[in-house]
């Protein structure tokens, strides 16, 4: 239900943002306050505290839109979450936007993680490899796994490529013990 809802207020700023051509520039607005309120975590718990009058909740969101220089449509997207008291999935609206908005643009996000430091001609080689399969462009982020023991797990959207070393063995194991039961 949390996605599900998450995923509809996603769409209706999205959806703005087409109309007003500005999707892009609200989602940057959007990331903007999910950061502010992320690193000031005192500022998001007077939003979700009901002892805090409506009016008190709604002047923080005005200083803050202000402070940031938000358009009119995030203003008005953070009141109605605050109103509907859904600003506590303000996280995982910001990930479903931004999932929305790399389908508009024609991107597609991966991961990587390998137990050690990737080069980065090594990184740019499988952004190349992914994009060519996928007939988009991949925006590819690294993350180290030292668990793995060796080979690379790729998460390409719901797609998991997983070529660990830590995987196979599991795998083998697996079919050793199928043969001995």
């Amino acid at each position: 239900m949390k996605n599900a809802t998450s995923r509809r207020f996603a769409k209706a700023l999205i959806e703005v943002g087409r109309e007003d051509n500005a999707y892009q520039e609200y989602g940057r607005q959007l990331r903007t306050a999910m950061a502010v309120f992320s690193g000031a975590p005192e500022l998001y718990k007077v939003l979700l505290n009901p002892m805090f009058r409506a009016s008190e909740r709604y002047g923080l969101i005005t200083k803050v839109a202000e402070s940031l220089k938000l358009s009119t449509p995030v203003t008005r997207f953070l009141n109605i979450l605050m109103e509907t008291r859904n600003i506590r999935l303000l996280d995982d609206i910001v990930e479903a936007y931004s999932r929305l908005e790399d389908e508009l643009s024609g991107r597609i996000r991966a991961s990587v993680e390998s137990p050690a430091e990737l080069a980065p001609a090594l990184l740019e080689e499988i952004k190349k490899k992914l994009g060519e399969a996928t007939g988009r462009e991949v925006l590819v982020s690294f993350e180290k796994n030292p668990a793995l023991l060796g080979g690379l797990v790729i998460r390409l959207d719901n797609t998991i490529l997983d070529g660990s070393l830590k995987t196979q063995l599991e795998l083998m194991k697996e079919k050793i013990l199928e043969g001995v039961v």
